[in-house]
């Protein structure tokens, strides 16, 4: 998908302005995008005090309870909006066209799943977001959970087809004063970024990487057949500490890119 340079340059700049100003263009440049073209805006609420727990992992329900198998728990602003998507346009489409600008915006993706492996739909749509509308087929859903680029932000993505076929996007921005550290995304996350998109950003400092190293090298032992391409300033500390966690290093090749940053693509 291409993103208007104009278009990305104003949601790039405002997501470094104040919280509130924010939040409100973020959900607006959303309901710009292509598939939200003629879609029907069901919710919107803004600036809502709330303490929020944002599934890190699948979803279910034992012995009454609702248990993620990771989560994150924040205090601070919640925004959301909810959108129903015209007939012409798909959930999934919605879906990755607000990934994709977020991330390009700056925001790391710390969780993703799509369909069965995020549960139930019902347990989503009821308990997660308290919004029964949001409910479908559990083959038919995706949930996506980034970190804005200022450490104070929470992006989050649902997307369901339902059983009429009528796609829905919901999407929260969560302000608070600071993000717990550590965050960082596990190695099935990855995986599907690696898979999905093809490639994948590597940023941070020498410690950073070491603590992304275990995550990602179980991504790609996940998935033997992927080779990939290291490229950047830092492609050949990356490439020697996976070799560490177990990578085979003749799946992993250095590019010829020297630049700042540092990339992961996978190889044809």
């Amino acid at each position: 998908m291409t993103i208007r340079i104009g278009f990305l340059f104003a949601v790039v700049s405002t997501l470094y302005a104040g919280p509130l100003a924010a939040a409100q263009t973020v959900l607006d440049a959303v309901s710009q995008l292509p598939s939200l073209v003629d879609s029907r805006l069901l919710e919107q609420t803004a600036g809502q005090p709330a303490e929020k727990i944002y599934p890190l992992g699948s979803v279910r329900r034992i012995s009454g309870q609702l248990r993620f198998s990771d989560e994150l728990t924040v205090r601070g602003e919640r925004h959301r909006a909810t959108w129903q998507l015209s007939a012409v346009h798909a959930a999934d489409s919605a879906f990755t066209q607000g990934r994709e600008l977020l991330q390009a915006a700056g925001a790391r993706l710390l969780y993703w799943c799509q369909g069965r492996d995020c549960g139930p739909s019902n347990l989503w749509a009821n308990a997660v977001f308290d919004n029964a509308r949001l409910y479908g087929p559990d083959e038919r859903q995706l949930y996506a959970l980034l970190a804005g680029a200022s450490g104070q932000e929470l992006f989050a993505l649902y997307a369901v087809t339902r059983g009429n076929g009528r796609g829905m996007l919901h999407v929260e921005q969560f302000m608070t004063d600071e993000l717990p550290d550590g965050l960082y995304p596990a190695a099935a996350t990855l995986l599907l970024q690696l898979q999905t998109d093809q490639r994948l950003e590597l940023t941070g400092n020498q410690g950073e990487i070491r603590a992304e190293i275990p995550q990602l090298a179980r991504a790609l032992n996940r998935d033997s057949s992927l080779r990939v391409v290291l490229s950047g300033a830092q492609a050949a500390s990356w490439r020697e500490q996976l070799v560490s966690a177990g990578v085979r290093a003749t799946r992993m090749e250095l590019g010829e890119e020297t630049g700042a940053a540092t990339r992961m693509d996978v190889l044809p």
